[in-house]
């Protein structure tokens, strides 16, 4: 079985159908089904979709996707109390302007969890940049 964890760009795609990565995110969601998959969330994605998508959609369709999202129960990965800095050290060793403190996160979720977790589903080029697998790369 897979375990993939899920970042906002990826859910913003398939809820949004004139997102530029919906195609692709709607062909790797399939492609993940079919080799079984065990999606996982960070404490923050969830949350940060939702604003995503009452920005760029509509308010009603963030509050669906909130109602959606919380009827799946997916399990949510957090930073334990031995690693509660390791989401800040990924954020400074970043460079780029405008990087997201929630990818950063989630960088520290994948290091933390390596053992676990075999990608993340996500478009963001961070994740391959600093050496993370994508789910279109294990498919």
């Amino acid at each position: 079985m897979l375990n993939i964890l899920l970042d906002t760009d990826a859910l913003v795609a398939l809820t949004k159908k004139t997102d530029s990565n919906r195609q692709k995110a709607i062909s790797i969601y399939k492609s993940l089904k079919e080799n079984g998959v065990q999606f996982f969330l960070s404490p923050y994605t969830t949350a940060e979709t939702v604003t995503v998508l009452s920005y760029r959609l509509s308010h009603k369709e963030a509050k669906k996707f909130l109602q959606e999202a919380r009827k799946t129960s997916l399990p949510v990965l957090s930073l334990e109390d031995d690693t509660p800095d390791l989401a800040d050290q990924w954020f400074f060793k970043q460079n780029k302007k405008g990087t997201s403190y929630f990818d950063c996160y989630n960088m520290a979720l994948l290091e933390r969890y390596g053992k676990q977790l075999n990608a993340i589903f996500s478009f963001d080029s961070v994740y391959k940049r600093n050496g993370f697998k994508t789910a279109e790369e294990i498919i």
